[in-house]
């Protein structure tokens, strides 16, 4: 996609502006998604980033947004980029710093505008915006560990589920963890076939939605799961 040289030379200021750090995370996200909408490719790459890669599902919506408000409407783009860096104090016939244009896409976008100092590191992107995520990790073969219905969803290992709802007859299986998300939210969001499967014939209610007022069958959708989508829509 084209974009005038100015956009380099507005993210090349941005990358060391002090006035960025009083920015919204917002009006930073704004500027990713414009950055990648003008330099990349007019949609995002590859499917949503897992629930829980919080940074990396953020800046892949950021990117959508742009591609969604400004489609086929690159000047446009340019010209809010550019207005969001004059408020910020770059003057467009500053001169450009010598290595703007040897930095690649991702860190045009990412550099003073969205910091990769947090702990999401599961996206290609970086992290950021200041939040350190815990990803959580698959439970071992002990069932004593990692034992929640929400981390054996993410595990992806229905055996294991069944195996935890026989010994746990009374657990809620819609259930709502710490980010108000069920079992089955996480799991079509991974991709876990089966554990949806099992996960629905336990009464798993498909119709849920989550804080994102997604349900379980737009979440596969989103992610790019269509055989979990399809079986939902059956």
């Amino acid at each position: 996609m084209s974009f005038t040289p100015s956009i380099d030379e507005a993210a090349s200021y941005l990358s060391s502006a002090p006035s960025l750090s009083k920015v919204s995370t917002t009006i930073k996200l704004e500027l990713y998604g414009l950055f990648k909408y003008l330099k990349v490719a007019s949609k995002p790459q590859g499917s949503r980033p897992h629930i829980f890669d919080m940074t990396g599902r953020a800046k892949w919506d950021a990117w959508k947004v742009a591609s969604d408000t400004y489609v086929n409407n690159s000047h446009a783009a340019a010209q809010r980029y550019r207005a969001i860096a004059q408020e910020l104090g770059w003057k467009s016939d500053s001169t450009p710093n010598s290595a703007s244009g040897k930095r690649s896409e991702d860190e045009g976008a990412d550099t003073g505008v969205l910091s990769d100092s947090a702990g999401s590191g599961s996206s290609s992107g970086g992290g950021g915006m200041g939040t350190s995520v815990s990803l959580l990790v698959n439970p071992g073969p002990d069932l004593g560990e990692a034992q929640t219905l929400h981390g054996l969803a993410i595990a992806g290992d229905a055996e294991k589920l069944m195996a935890f709802l026989l010994v746990n007859p009374a657990v809620d299986i819609n259930a709502r963890d710490e980010f108000d998300y069920t079992a089955l939210h996480l799991a079509c969001d991974r991709g876990n076939l089966s554990v949806v499967q099992a996960l629905l014939s336990k009464g798993g209610d498909p119709l849920l939605k989550d804080p994102d007022d997604y349900t379980a069958a737009e979440l596969a959708q989103v992610a790019g799961h269509q055989e979990i989508y399809d079986l939902l829509n059956n």
